[in-house]
Order: C-alpha cells, then sequence, then structure tokens
C-alpha cells in the first residue's frame, strides 16, 4: 500500500514512522526545508536551547512510548523543580496544592497563597454547597468555573494557567476538547471541587511521578531521530498543492486547519468549509540567557503565569536553567547562566506579529523587572514568532471534528485530515492523533481513488 503523508511537524512524522513501520510505501511531503514545526532547538549562549514547545506529558503513555520506540527513552528528564508561581495581586505568589488545572481543591491553601482576594477565597468556599446540575455537552472553561468557584478563581488561577496553555481565554475555550479531566468531573455531578476531590482520593497520584519529560539537547533529537528513520521517504521543500495528484492509495494530511481547508476544498466543500471555522492564535517566545550572578531573584520553581488581569505584556516566564537540571550547565556542571523563555500572545493580541524585535524585548525586559525586580541586561537574547501556531477549540469544537471526518468518509474516504487542531494540541496527543491515523489507513487496506 502507498500512503502519502503532507506535514512533516510531529503529527506528520508520527504518522509516516507508524505507517512504515507498518510496511506501508511511505513518502510525507514537507513545504518547509526542515522537519519538525514548532518543535526546533537552537543555540542560545552558548548551548541548545528549545525555540517551541520544551517537554511532552508524562502521565499519558503517547510520547513516552514512542521514545522508547526510537531508543531516545533511557535519555528522558524531568523537571528538576516542580513549584510554579503566579504573579498577581502585586508578588509572586506559589500555586495553591493540590489544585487540578488551576481549580483549587483545598481552600485554606487557596486563602495562604494569597493570589485571590479573602473575598474571592469566601466565594470560592461555597462552591462545594451550591445547587447546580452536572455538565451535560460542552461549555466554555470560564462560564463553569465562574458559576461554581467565582470570577476571581478563573481569572487569576484557571484562564493564566489553561488559557496560557492553549493561548486562549478560558471563556471562550471547550471545557471537552481542552480540558476533559474537567468535564469528566463536572459531568458525575454538580459540585467540581468535590468531584474532583472524589477523583484524587480514589486513586491518589506518586507526589514523585513525573508529570512532564524532555529530552537533553532539546526535543528536536525526537523529531531528528523520526526523520532520519524516514530518510528518503521523507521529502522537503515540497509542496503539494493537489491531494488528487499524488501517487499514494491512502493521504493523510497532518497541517494546520487553514492549509488542509485548501487542499480539502476541492474534495469536500462542507470539510473545507468548517476546517475554515478553526481560529489560530500567534505567539512568541523569547528566550534570554543571563550572567547568573546578575539575577539576584531566587529561582526555586519551574516558572511563573501571568494572569490577563494584571495588564502584562508577558503571560509566562520558564525558569527554564532551574526547571531542567542540564540548562544552563557549564562542562563542569556548574550553573553558571540563567536562561528565561518568556512567552507572548494570546488570541486576538497580535503584538507578537506586529511589534519589532526592539520592542518585545523593551516589553519582556520592562516585564521582568517589575514581576521579578531584574535589571540585568541579558548576554544573548533570541526571539521565536509562531504566527497562527495555537488552535483555538470553542465549545462544540469536537462535534465539529466528528463533523469534519464523517464529510471525508463519505466524500473522500481514502483522505483522513489530522493535527493538533483536532483532538488536542500537545506533543504527545498530536503523536498519538498521527499514528491513529496511519493505522486506520493500513487497516483500511489499499484502494483505488
Amino acid at each position: 500500500m502507498k500512503i502519502a503523508v503532507v506535514g512533516a511537524g510531529i503529527t506528520g512524522l508520527a504518522a509516516g514512522h507508524e505507517a512504515a513501520e507498518a510496511g506501508a510505501d511511505v513518502a510525507v511531503y514537507e513545504a518547509a526545508d526542515r522537519a519538525g514545526g514548532r518543535i526546533r532547538t537552537s543555540e542560545l549562549g552558548g548551548q541548545p536551547v528549545d525555540e517551541g514547545p520544551d517537554a511532552f506529558l508524562a502521565r499519558v503513555p503517547w510520547a513516552v512510548e514512542l521514545c522508547r520506540e526510537l531508543g531516545l527513552d533511557r535519555d528522558l528528564v524531568s523537571p528538576a523543580q516542580r513549584t510554579a508561581f503566579v504573579y498577581s495581586r502585586g508578588a509572586l505568589r506559589a500555586l495553591p496544592q493540590p489544585s487540578v488545572l488551576g481549580v483549587p481543591l483545598d481552600f485554606d491553601a487557596l486563602a495562604a497563597s494569597e493570589i485571590v482576594s479573602p473575598r474571592g477565597v469566601n466565594r470560592a468556599r461555597r462552591e462545594t454547597e451550591m445547587p447546580g446540575s452536572p455538565l451535560l455537552g460542552d461549555d466554555s472553561v470560564g462560564r463553569l468555573v465562574r458559576r461554581r468557584l467565582g470570577d476571581e478563581v478563573a481569572d487569576r488561577l484557571v484562564d493564566p494557567l489553561i488559557g496560557g496553555i492553549n493561548a486562549s481565554r478560558v471563556d471562550e475555550l471547550s471545557i471537552r476538547a481542552a480540558v476533559p479531566q474537567l468535564a469528566q468531573a463536572a459531568s458525575r455531578g454538580p459540585s467540581l471541587v468535590r468531584e474532583l476531590r472524589r477523583v484524587a482520593a480514589s486513586s491518589p497520584a506518586d507526589p514523585d511521578a513525573p508529570v512532564f519529560y524532555t529530552l537533553p539537547g532539546g526535543l528536536e533529537r525526537l523529531t531528528d531521530e523520526l526523520s532520519n528513520r524516514l530518510g528518503h521517504r521523507l521529502r522537503l521543500s515540497s509542496p503539494v498543492g493537489d491531494l488528487g495528484q499524488l501517487d499514494a492509495d491512502k493521504v493523510i494530511v497532518t497541517v494546520p486547519a487553514h492549509a488542509a481547508q485548501t487542499l480539502v476544498a476541492p474534495l469536500s466543500a462542507r470539510a473545507a468549509d468548517l476546517l475554515g471555522t478553526i481560529d489560530y492564535a500567534s505567539v512568541a517566545l523569547i528566550s534570554l540567557a543571563f550572567d547568573a550572578a546578575s539575577v539576584n531573584h531566587p529561582m526555586a520553581g519551574s516558572g511563573y503565569l501571568v494572569p490577563a488581569v494584571e495588564g502584562r505584556t508577558i503571560t509566562a516566564c520558564s525558569w527554564a536553567s532551574s526547571k531542567w537540571g542540564h540548562v544552563g550547565s557549564s562542562d563542569t556542571g556548574s550553573s553558571d547562566t540563567v536562561v528565561m523563555r518568556v512567552s507572548i500572545g494570546r488570541h486576538g493580541d497580535e503584538r507578537p506579529l506586529t511589534m519589532s524585535d526592539r520592542a518585545l524585548l523593551d516589553a519582556v525586559r520592562e516585564d521582568l523587572a517589575f514581576t521579578m525586580g531584574i535589571d540585568a541586561q541579558p548576554r544573548a537574547t533570541r526571539i521565536s514568532r509562531w504566527p497562527r501556531s495555537l488552535p483555538q477549540f470553542r465549545p462544540g469544537h469536537l462535534e465539529l471534528v466528528d463533523e469534519i471526518e464523517q464529510s471525508l468518509a463519505s466524500d473522500a474516504p481514502w483522505l483522513q485530515v489530522t493535527g493538533a487542531w483536532a483532538r488536542g494540541l500537545g506533543i504527545a496527543a498530536c503523536i498519538h492523533q498521527g499514528r491513529q491515523a496511519a493505522r486506520a489507513s493500513v487497516a483500511g487496506g489499499a484502494s483505488a481513488r
């Protein structure tokens, strides 16, 4: 069977690898001159630092399993620091624990964190006794959290965490597509906190179990290994304009929704129209390397989030050299460099694309001075702009994806379209979606088009 994969981001590479391992005759087409998409590692201050995502989830199996198959699993490392902070009400404050995706499970810990006001804590305490109904269907994360726990918890805890991951605003974000863990809890009973506590009590998490993994030397090691395994089957600088012209029995399209829309339009007008409704956010990631002696702020944590209600430019700051033991270390193992990765951009905010490099750096340094008191001059900086990079999951998103898939199954059964825009935008989820698509193509057998 001949299988063509369009797009060589992590989804396409995983699909190509899976199909090749199953014995298919595979070709992976990529318009750019490199594979990997937003997974990219380059030099900063004399060492490799990721320009896009720098980790993947450890508590789902898909990325870990692929690393094991590729012989990379023995190199996986987890964060050296787990404590995360929120800049709220004038200071960096540790996220209260226990919590689930920003939803506090201990209201005394919430009060002690001072992330929300005493009034906000009292509003949240009422959640477990408030009447209500289990969640039916889909809703926005923001509407659910505001209804159950109040505006302050939504704005200062859940929005910077869940909204930050998706470069979205929780009031516009599908709870079923973006945070199924919260959706499942909310569907079991009226009290979100009670249901999350029940889950935590029935299957207590190992406090030492890794939450994230990465590869020393950067995550591009993963996409490079996949590329090397594909060899001549990976065709870089090879844009595809017409799916019908591909020499293949089955085609898997893994490009962003707006690019997939153009490719799919001649084959399924309905699927193309639906793909065109999926919006994206643009972001920028500014990496900075400082001499360790010039940074006087304690770095005992993985970094901090900044709620939109604070009115700052940055949305998050990762203390990369504290988060990862291998970042910032010299050949002797001593830490002589502080590396930070600062995120900018939310849906509807085009500053990551419109501001000049100088203006972006000035805004970042102003915010670092405001939130951390750092006025040192970085010895190295790097700006990575990612236009239209994060798909926005609106309420009803999973039903939208179902309809796209049903339209393609009817109009072009030899074609599958998937990627971060479909059922999950993390690295692990993209690997899973790519491999699922390849397995379905192989299982379906060769067919005339």
